[in-house]
C-alpha cells in the first residue's frame, strides 16, 4: 500500500481530503459523544455508524463525481491507549475503525481504488493548549500503542492531527518511524503562521526530519483558516514538505470558535479561493476541511 500512496502523490497535483466530521455530528444532535473517546465508539452503535457513514459517503460522492483521489481518516482522534482502557470500549477500537472505513471504501465500487485511509491520532491533551503537550520521550511511549493498532487494522498511512506542540509531534514521529507505514504530522497554527507553541513551521519540520529514523511522508496543517498560514512570510523550501492543509471555515481565533454556541462560517467562495491558492501557487497537494466545513466547501474545492 505504501507504493499506492507514493504513486498517488507523484501522479496527482490535487488530492481531496474529508471535511468536518465531529462538528457535523455534534450539530446534528442525533448521537451522544463519549467523554473521552468523543466519536470513536459510534462505529459500534447502529445510529452512530449510520451518521458516520452518511457524512463520509457524502464526501466520497464529491470526490467520485470529479474523479479526484480522496483521503478519509478513521474516527480515532482520541482513541489513545489511556482513553480506550478507561472507557470500557473494545481495545480493538482502532483496528475496528480501520475495518469500518474499509467497508465504506468498498462500497464506492471502482472508485475505491482512488481512496486512501489515514489512521488518525491526536495529541494526548487539549489541542489548543501547547503547554500541556508531551515531551518527545513521553509522546513516543504514549502514542506507540495506538499507532501499532492502526497499523494492525490495515490503515494505508498514519496521520497525527491537531498537534500544538513540536516535542509531542517529534515523539509521535519517532514512534511512527519504527513502523513500516508512511505517516503525516499535521500541526495546529495560529494566525501568525506558527505552531501554537510558537515554533515556526519550517523549524519544526527540519527538527523532525533530521531527528527521526524514517521521515514523514510530509507535513500538514489543520484546524486553522487558510489565511493563518501567512504564505508569503514562509520560507519557500517549506512548501517542499508541506503537503496538506485542512482549513477551518472561519477566520476567528481558536478560542473564539471553541467557546462559541453557534457555527461560524465565512463566505465559502472566499474560503475556497484561499484554499485553492495554496494548491495552485504553493503546491500543497492535499486540501480538505476542518471546523465549520461541510459538503459545500469540498464541492468548491473540486469545482474547477
Amino acid at each position: 500500500m505504501t507504493h499506492q500512496i507514493k504513486n498517488t502523490f507523484t501522479t496527482n497535483d490535487f488530492i481531496l481530503m474529508e471535511g468536518a466530521v465531529i462538528e457535523i455530528l455534534r450539530r446534528g444532535g442525533k448521537v451522544s459523544f463519549h467523554p473521552d473517546l468523543i466519536h470513536s465508539q459510534l462505529i459500534y452503535d447502529t445510529e452512530g455508524s449510520h451518521e458516520l457513514r452518511s457524512i463520509f459517503d457524502s464526501y466520497i460522492k464529491i470526490a467520485k463525481k470529479k474523479d479526484v483521489p480522496y483521503i478519509m481518516c478513521t474516527p480515532t482522534w482520541r482513541a489513545n491507549k489511556e482513553n480506550v482502557r478507561k472507557s470500557g470500549i473494545k481495545e480493538s477500537v482502532n483496528s475496528d475503525a480501520v475495518t469500518f472505513m474499509k467497508k465504506l471504501r468498498d462500497n464506492a465500487g471502482d472508485f475505491s481504488e482512488k481512496i486512501l485511509i489515514g489512521g488518525t491520532v491526536g495529541p494526548k491533551n487539549d489541542c489548543y493548549t501547547p503547554g500541556d503537550g508531551l515531551s518527545k520521550e513521553e509522546a513516543e511511549e504514549f502514542h506507540a500503542w495506538q499507532l501499532s493498532e492502526l497499523q494492525k487494522g490495515g490503515a494505508d498511512f498514519i496521520i497525527a492531527e491537531t498537534v500544538p506542540n513540536v516535542q509531542e509531534a517529534l515523539g509521535i514521529a519517532a514512534a511512527a518511524s519504527k513502523l513500516d507505514l508512511d505517516y503525516i504530522i499535521s500541526f495546529v497554527i495560529g494566525r501568525n503562521g506558527k505552531i501554537l507553541d510558537g515554533t515556526p513551521l519550517w523549524d519544526a519540520m527540519q527538527l523532525i526530519d533530521t531527528t527521526v529514523d524514517t521521515i514523514p511522508l510530509g507535513y500538514g496543517v489543520n484546524c486553522a483558516h487558510p489565511s493563518f498560514l501567512c504564505v508569503e512570510g514562509q520560507p519557500k523550501e517549506m512548501y517542499d514538505r508541506l503537503i496538506a492543509f485542512l482549513g477551518n471555515a472561519s477566520a476567528l481565533d481558536h478560542c473564539d470558535l471553541e467557546n462559541s454556541d453557534c457555527l461560524h462560517v465565512d463566505n465559502v467562495v472566499d474560503w475556497g479561493d484561499g484554499m485553492l491558492r495554496l494548491n495552485r501557487e504553493f503546491g500543497i497537494q492535499i486540501l480538505g476541511g476542518c471546523c465549520g466545513t461541510d459538503q459545500r466547501h469540498l464541492e468548491y474545492l473540486t469545482k474547477n
